[in-house]
């Protein structure tokens, strides 16, 4: 009976230090997990080697994505800027031959009206679409 009373008042003072005290145990209690957990220094410094050697290789697929993507864009646009190079010529040769034509179509009706001007007026404004407006 004697022992039950003892390992009770024992139990109660060891209880109220650790009320107070907390900080202590938890700390011995951490440095204990951490000792353990770091017995094995290969193992951590391998799982930090392999973590270390993925983090490499996906910066060096970031930047090789990168570099293929600039190189489609530039391709991409030098293709373009010579379609636009192409098409700019053909439209100026279009406009040189809508002139040539043009300049024919206002020759043949001069040469057919010269004699009466107001009918080459109303001729040509109906030909180019022109108002001619009297005044």
């Amino acid at each position: 009976m004697i022992t039950l009373l003892v390992i009770k008042k024992t139990l109660k003072k060891v209880w109220t230090w650790l009320k107070h005290n907390w900080k202590v145990p938890f700390v011995l209690i951490a440095v204990l997990f951490l000792w353990l957990g770091l017995r094995k220094k290969d193992v951590a410094k391998k799982v930090l080697e392999i973590r270390d050697a993925s983090y490499k290789a996906q910066i060096n697929e970031i930047n090789r994505s990168h570099e293929e993507e600039i190189k489609k864009r530039n391709e991409i646009i030098i293709e373009y800027n010579n379609l636009l190079e192409t098409l700019e010529k053909e439209h100026e040769e279009e406009f040189k031959k809508l002139n040539k034509n043009k300049k024919k179509k206002i020759k043949e009706i001069i040469e057919k009206y010269h004699n009466n001007p107001n009918e080459l007026t109303r001729k040509v404004s109906e030909e180019f679409g022109f108002d001619y407006i009297e005044e």
